[in-house]
């Protein structure tokens, strides 16, 4: 597909990722604010990986005096990790995209999606099967209009032979 960023999954690095997405704080531009906030997402190929990174960060201390640093939060939805039931859905998955001339790419995208949570209860899951499009999640976000066709008959033929 045309799908940006993600790159085949044997290909795809399992290092942690860290996005300071939100930060907030202060009155005004000469002022030292009392208070700031900062939001941080962070995505950990695994659940050793992502339980390491939520010690480290509830570790963190401020290191100028009278400044208070304080931590909150953890894991929200456990990584997606790849297991035999989710190669062997995706090969069939596979086979049916190639019966209608779709070449379905194995992909890693680290992104978090409710899959994660039944793929952690050992059920077979597949994600990323929607439309191909570019910036994902960037305001110039879009899909292609060319590809809902595919991805519609996709969709039927898993339906037509999981069981």
């Amino acid at each position: 597909g045309a799908r940006d960023g993600p790159q085949p999954y044997e290909q795809q690095s399992a290092a942690p990722t860290a996005n300071v997405g939100l930060i907030s704080g202060g009155s005004g531009i000469n002022v030292v604010p009392a208070l700031c906030t900062a939001q941080v997402d962070m995505r950990a190929p695994d659940m050793e990986t992502a339980h390491e990174l939520v010690a480290r960060m509830h570790a963190l201390e401020s290191s100028e005096p009278g400044v208070t640093l304080e931590v909150a939060g953890g894991i929200n939805r456990p990584p997606y990790e790849k297991d035999a039931g989710i190669s062997a859905l995706f090969e069939h998955a596979r086979k049916v995209a190639a019966g209608i001339g779709l070449d379905l790419e194995d992909l890693k995208t680290g992104g978090g999606s409710d899959g994660n949570f039944t793929a952690a209860l050992g059920v077979p899951t597949l994600d990323g099967l929607g439309v191909d499009g570019y910036g994902a999640h960037a305001d110039y976000e879009h899909m292609y209009y060319s590809s809902l066709e595919q991805r519609v008959r996709l969709m039927l033929g898993l339906f037509e032979t999981l069981k």
